[in-house]
Formats: C-alpha cells, structure tokens, sequence
C-alpha cells in the first residue's frame, strides 16, 4: 500500500489534464492573491496591531496565493515534475496550516494586542513650526458692529 500510494502521488500523467480539483485550487489561489493584495494596498484599519496583522496576512496570501499559481500554471502547462499530485497536496496542507496559524492568531493574540493599543493614545510626529522674527504680527480683526442675523437680512435686501 504505501509504495503505490508514492506512486500515486509522484506519478506525472499529462493525459489527465487539468482535474476538478486542480481548478479548485487554482482559483483558491487566485481569490488568495486578490485578497492579499487588498489587504496589502486598500484596506484600512485604525488599530495599530489590527492593522499590522492585516498587512502582514496580506504579505503571506499574496506570497501563498503567487506560489499556488504558479505551480498551478506550470501543471497546466504540463511541466512533468510539477505536474505530480504530490506539490498541490503540499501546497495545499502549508495553505491549511497557514489558515489554522491564523484563526489561532485572530482568536488569542490579536485581541490581547487590540487591548493593548486601545489604551495608549495614537502617537503623531511633532509638527515643527517655524517662527520668523521678520515677519509683523497679523493685524487684529475688528469687532463686529451687528449681529450675524442683521448682516444677512441686509444683504438679503440688497439683492
């Protein structure tokens, strides 16, 4: 048994072509990269650590997601050492363990991290301003004679 599993999984055959499966997983692979590269350049999170565990899954699905589609061209192709059973399954059981590593990270360390950035105030750079001594102070304004409602009931009549 286990030597015709071996078989099984190294065995390349182009006649087979591209299975149900194996589109399965091809477009697993392209919904991953879309969904990396939104998390990379569109979206937007206002807590630092959500924030940063957001781009950095976008950096692993774009980096999983280009992987699988790349071994998945080369299969349809018809490349013959890749075109073996054998990679698509181990991509598929690292994509797995990745998704598990994930919901992990989501359900234990992210929200001790959430709470963690929810107290401390959001930092901003210093604005540095510079100060002229050439330049005269601004003039004051002057006191308004009439109200607002005045004003605009003037100019309403003017019209």
């Amino acid at each position: 048994m286990g030597s015709s599993f071996i078989e099984y999984m190294t065995a390349s055959s182009p006649a087979a072509g591209f299975g149900t499966l194996a589109w399965i997983f091809f477009l697993l692979q392209l919904m991953g990269v879309g969904a990396g590269a939104y998390f990379v350049y569109a979206h937007t999170e206002r807590n630092p650590a959500r924030r940063t565990f957001m781009h950095q899954l976008g950096i692993a699905l774009l980096v999983l997601g280009g992987v699988g589609l790349f071994a998945a061209v080369l299969r349809l192709v018809g490349v013959p050492l890749i075109n073996q059973r054998l990679w698509l399954w181990i991509l598929l059981l690292v994509d797995l363990a990745t998704g598990g590593y994930t919901y992990y990270y989501m359900r234990s360390v992210l929200p001790e991290l959430e709470k963690a950035q929810a107290g401390k105030r959001p930092s901003r750079p210093a604005q540095v301003r510079s100060v002229t001594t050439e330049a005269a102070p601004a003039t004051p304004r002057p006191v308004a004679t009439t109200g607002r409602r005045e004003a605009r009931r003037e100019r309403k009549k003017k019209k």
